[in-house]
């Protein structure tokens, strides 16, 4: 990992975490994550592909910085 992307992560993560705690609804703004990222199902439960754990067969995470 080079230090640019690093830092971009880092950049991420605090402007993520401002974000959060300025929100006056954290929680549903986490869920909001969980949803897009597949986590979550449209009922707020685990999604199916997730009830046993990660899947092995899983697609690697692919930076949106």
């Amino acid at each position: 990992m080079t230090q640019e992307l690093v830092d971009k992560v880092r950049a991420y993560v605090k402007a993520r975490r401002i974000e959060l705690e300025n929100s006056p609804n954290a929680a549903e703004l986490a869920r909001e994550h969980l949803r897009k990222i597949g986590y979550l199902d449209q009922n707020n439960e685990v999604s199916e592909a997730y009830r046993g754990g990660v899947p092995e067969n899983r697609n690697e995470a692919t930076s949106s910085i």
